[in-house]
């Protein structure tokens, strides 16, 4: 895993954004679009933020994916999509935009009907060209929450048992390390054990679930 070390952790936002938009330029030049996901939390924020200036991307042919969801009310604070819409839609209303539907009323169906978009401009199986992932305190990343039969999952899209408060919608580590690229964006002391665990490949925590081939983390924080 190639390891980034910026100063602060808007440091690390902006050097995780120059990043991607490095990468959607480059995808869009050689295969005609960029297809990426982005995961929920209070990390992603400024990075989103940060990205949402770079001019240089043909945003018109980027597709953004969510990598996970809390099954929550549109608006919702608890919505990883109210913080991509207001750090990044907002800003970048050309790009194209694709939610997980997790408010629909047969959420089974809306979920395939979800992942066959994905494949249209992923191919099948879908190979997303870069995912951001974050990391819990917990050692989860997406929504792969310890002791959960979602690690397990062997499909693309799978939902989680109730976690603090909500059940969730997650792509699976299968579809997480089909992608090109994997960009971790690891910022704040209070993930300083976990990140140590996915730095030592520690079979105990969800993280190690991803593969460290083609794996950028980005952190604020001094890796021992």
């Amino acid at each position: 895993m190639q390891v980034r070390v910026s100063a602060t952790a808007e440091g690390a936002a902006e050097d995780a954004a120059a990043y991607v938009a490095a990468r959607a330029v480059e995808a869009i030049e050689e295969r005609g679009r960029f297809v990426w996901a982005v995961s929920g939390g209070s990390t992603p924020g400024a990075f989103l933020a940060a990205l949402a200036q770079h001019d240089r991307v043909d945003w018109a042919n980027t597709h953004l994916f969510q990598v996970d969801e809390r099954i929550a009310a549109t608006g919702s604070d608890d919505r990883n999509d109210t913080m991509i819409r207001d750090r990044f839609v907002t800003a970048r209303p050309d790009a194209n935009y694709h939610p997980m539907p997790v408010v629909a009323a047969s959420l089974g169906a809306a979920l395939v009907d979800h992942l066959t978009d994905l494949e249209r401009l992923a191919g099948e199986p879908a190979r997303l060209d870069l995912v951001q992932l974050g990391l819990g305190g917990d050692g989860h990343t997406a929504s792969l929450i310890p002791g959960d039969p979602v690690l397990e999952a062997e499909g693309d899209l799978a939902t989680t048992g109730l976690y603090n408060g909500t059940r969730r919608v997650t792509m699976t580590a299968p579809l997480l390390n089909r992608a090109r690229e994997r960009l971790f964006l690891v910022t704040g002391a209070g993930k300083d054990e976990a990140l140590g665990q996915l730095a030592e490949r520690d079979p105990n925590i969800p993280g190690s679930l991803i593969s460290d081939a083609d794996t950028v983390l980005v952190t604020d924080r001094q890796i021992s």
